[in-house]
């Protein structure tokens, strides 16, 4: 199993490194797509004096936290605030599984094309469709407290400066410890691009656990916009997002 900002009106123009790795990554990945999409260049980093360290560790689980009620649950927005505080969530997939278990196992649908850097993982397939998924760390700058949904428009805003809150749509994707096995459903705002001239069509799906302190992300794109519709509930079926065993 692998485990894998954007700033809202008044927010500081503050970039994370985190921030700035799912920028370049969200440009890598759908780059491989051919979808143009402009991403801003990361300001210099700004030197400052080390923290002293911590002399203990507070907890960061509460108690009395339920972690396998929250996975048995469907992870909405608003249900982002039932994760235990600053516990990471990451991915699961199945995606370089063999097709076809049915008799003498055929060849992965996927190919891999890099595994968790800078927790991003890369797959293609023979169809000419390109995947990724990652996470980042380390959001604080583009949180809304409480609010994942406003969150998550803040992170898709950062990584795709264009778009507008109304061309976000409510996506699911799984919401299990294990991709392929069947639970609850997690919400994403999903964006889609059609295709064009020497342009995929895509569609990034992301999702900011505040209280997590995760961002989620998801990228395919294909060389038809019929492709990506049949394409996308292949992903889904060996893709998921694993719940947190704490």
């Amino acid at each position: 199993m692998k485990r894998q900002h954007v700033h809202g009106p008044g927010r500081p123009q503050k970039r994370t490194p985190a921030a700035a790795v799912a920028a370049a990554a969200l440009a890598a990945a759908v780059g491989l797509g051919g979808c143009s999409i402009t991403i801003p260049n990361p300001e210099p980093a700004v030197t400052e004096s080390p923290a002293p360290a911590p002399t203990f560790a507070p907890p960061t689980v509460v108690a009395g936290h339920d972690a396998r009620a929250v996975a048995a649950a469907p992870m909405s927005f608003e249900a982002g605030n039932t994760l235990s505080p600053g516990v990471p969530v990451g991915f699961s997939d199945i995606l370089g599984a063999p097709a076809d278990y049915s008799e003498t196992p055929g060849p992965p649908e996927w190919k891999l094309l890099r595994a968790n850097v800078a927790g991003q993982t890369q797959y293609s397939n023979a169809a000419g469709c390109q995947l990724a998924h990652w996470t980042t760390t380390n959001q604080g700058p583009i949180i809304e407290q409480g609010d994942d949904r406003a969150s998550t428009v803040a992170l898709m805003k950062y990584l795709v400066p264009s778009v507008i809150e109304s061309s976000l749509t409510e996506a699911k994707l799984p919401w299990v410890a294990e991709a392929g096995s069947k639970g609850p459903a997690i919400s994403f705002l999903a964006f889609q691009t059609k295709a064009g001239p020497g342009v995929m069509a895509s569609t990034a799906w992301a999702r900011l656990l505040g209280t997590a302190n995760t961002g989620l992300l998801v990228t395919l794109a294909c060389p038809t916009e019929d492709l990506l519709a049949a394409t996308t509930p292949k992903v889904m079926a060996k893709l998921s997002v694993a719940p947190p065993s704490s």
